[in-house]
């Protein structure tokens, strides 16, 4: 009668294994669209996003009709190309719904387009448009 004892060797590449697809996982699809951002507010200024490969999306709108600092923080979920905006009014009070966007991107531009209705105005107006790397 023989006895098999399981490889060590085998149960550490299993392990290796599932800790790489969790690492992969953490970045998610946020991470093809992340980074620095910019482009022009309908001629009120330049407005800035920064998107982190978590997802967390930070917008700046351009002064002096708005504040020098972040004026909208929020987390996005990336669904394929869909930006989601998941209703949450303890983030933003006016966030009373799910709000969706369409997102490409392109090596140096990220192109927005809404889809749907946003309740939360200034986002929208902010982030739809043609975005230039920066």
């Amino acid at each position: 009668m023989s006895h098999r004892f399981p490889s060590i060797a085998s149960d550490r590449s299993l392990a290796l294994a599932v800790m790489a697809l969790a690492l992969a996982g953490c970045s998610g699809e946020a991470s093809k669209y992340s980074g620095r951002w910019s482009r022009d507010l309908y001629g009120e200024g330049e407005v800035k996003m920064n998107l982190a490969s978590n997802g967390n999306v930070e917008l700046m709108l351009p002064s002096p009709r708005w504040p020098d600092s972040v004026d909208m923080k929020g987390h996005a979920d990336f669904v394929g190309d869909t930006l989601l905006f998941k209703a949450d009014t303890s983030g933003s009070a006016c966030q009373t719904a799910d709000a969706r966007y369409v997102i490409s991107r392109t090596e140096d531009e990220l192109h927005i387009a809404g889809l749907g209705m946003d309740n939360c105005g200034g986002r929208r107006a902010a982030l739809v448009g043609t975005w230039n790397k920066t």
